[in-house]
């Protein structure tokens, strides 16, 4: 806004009041000063959010008009996502009870991420939200030497980073995710530990850990696509599935006795893919069960409750 966009008239009087020389209401505000303000609320209002209050280690999605951004032509791009210093990628979403083209993007807040005020911005858009703490538990876990570290084959760690960071197009999910386990949950998300009495900087739990008995059944939590399957590669993570569902939202299976499907499958929710197992870094069987958003490790307790 400017004072050029105004009437030349109206546009004199708003610059008099602001600089005393002329009375135009009952309020001490500028006009001007009070029509960027709204502008700003315009501004925060064009990005809408599922919630201002995330937990650390959760998802929120972002979902921003087409108009608001300026896009008038199927064939503009829409800036990305900008947020605690990574950028998101928005896919279109069509309205149809508004007959409106909008972009969504989910994006989620690390666990280690520290309580406060943050900004979410869409190109010259932007809008405040808060991050809160989830009050992660601590726990103790005693491993044999043979186990006490994180070492890793030959290319296991760019492997498992290539699945996580895995952003594909189109949306291959609707509803909640699923349980991939009958079993118990033995261990939960976020969790710090503490190994043979020492507490691991950095670390936290990065998913759900499922103690079922060796060999009972795992299935896909959400239909997708798998984009890793390895079997007696990896050392820590042992016999791993990823599943890819769409728009950077991934699921990964690790420690499994058998694999039971193959690179490029398409897998339906609640379809088996394998057993459980002790393979890679594991004190017992069971199954460490993870769901990463745009690369970061996210809750799946909240996948389980909220539809996306």
């Amino acid at each position: 806004m400017s004072y050029k966009s105004l009437p030349a008239t109206f546009a004199a009087l708003l610059l008099a009041q602001c600089l005393g020389l002329v009375h135009l209401g009952s309020d001490n505000i500028c006009p001007v000063q009070a029509a960027f303000a709204a502008d700003s609320a315009g501004d925060a209002n064009a990005i809408r959010l599922s919630t201002t209050r995330i937990k650390q280690g959760e998802v929120f999605q972002l979902a921003v008009d087409a108009d608001a951004l300026g896009l008038t032509n199927d064939s503009d791009v829409p800036p990305p996502v900008e947020f605690l210093g990574q950028s998101y990628k928005l896919f279109v979403v069509p309205d149809h009870a508004s007959g409106k083209k909008v972009f969504q993007a989910l994006i989620g807040v690390p666990v280690v991420e520290k309580a406060g005020a943050r900004t979410v911005t869409v190109g010259s858009l932007s809008r405040q939200l808060s991050v809160i703490p989830a009050g992660y538990p601590v726990q103790r876990l005693t491993l044999p030497p043979s186990k006490n570290n994180f070492n890793m084959a030959f290319g296991e760690e760019e492997a498992m980073n290539k699945a996580k960071g895995t952003v594909s197009e189109e949306r291959l999910w609707q509803g909640n995710f699923s349980h991939p386990s009958k079993a118990r949950q033995s261990s939960g998300f976020g969790i710090r530990r503490i190994v043979n009495g020492k507490l691991l900087d950095d670390y936290f739990h990065s998913g759900l850990d499922y103690a079922g008995f060796t060999g009972s059944p795992i299935t896909a939590c959400a239909p997708g696509k798998v984009i890793l399957a390895k079997t007696g590669v990896f050392k820590l993570h042992g016999n791993t599935v990823a599943i890819d569902h769409g728009q950077g939202v991934v699921s990964i299976y690790i420690h499994m006795q058998k694999i039971e499907v193959k690179l490029g499958d398409r897998v339906s929710q609640g379809q088996k893919i394998g057993t459980i197992g002790q393979t890679g870094r594991a004190n017992g069987p069971h199954l460490h069960f993870s769901i990463y958003c745009n690369k970061t490790a996210c809750n799946p307790n909240q996948w389980y409750k909220a539809a996306f």
